[in-house]
């Protein structure tokens, strides 16, 4: 997940996850939640048993960033804000639905920020969405 980079942020939240498998020794439940309507690039990833072949082609950078929020937004716990449509970065309460260790937990989501990062390179303009997920992303696993 660090190669190829993604800046200080990407390796601090990489970091975060890491630590918290550690802690639960990379145990998790079997399934995870919101199966049904996270980004089809994960099934295919996770039938070819996570391996680390070539990544999806994202072809469609904007497609994919709408359905991974989508996603995100299903597995992020009831009790988050939301206003206009996107998580806000407030409020309290337990974060099982999201903090998942194991293979059905957060590894999917950071492998597809990591997918997502790559399709992206060299094209800073079309950053932001990005960065404002993973700013999310850290703000749960804090």
């Amino acid at each position: 997940l660090l190669e190829g980079g993604g800046g200080v942020v990407w390796a601090g939240v990489v970091n975060m996850w890491w630590d918290r498998e550690k802690a639960k020794k990379f145990q998790g439940p079997v399934r995870g939640k919101g199966a049904s309507v996270r980004p089809k690039e994960v099934s295919g990833w996770i039938s070819r048993a996570r391996s680390g072949g070539p990544q999806p082609a994202l072809v469609d950078t904007f497609s994919f960033a709408a359905r991974w929020w989508k996603w995100w937004d299903l597995i992020n716990p009831e009790w988050r804000v939301r206003k206009d449509g996107r998580l806000v970065r407030e409020g309290e309460g337990s974060w099982d639905s999201v903090g998942q260790t194991g293979p059905n937990g957060m590894l999917n989501v950071l492998i597809c920020l990591r997918w997502w990062y790559d399709a992206l390179k060299g094209d800073e303009g079309a950053m932001g969405d990005w960065k404002e997920a993973l700013a999310d992303v850290e703000w749960a696993l804090k």
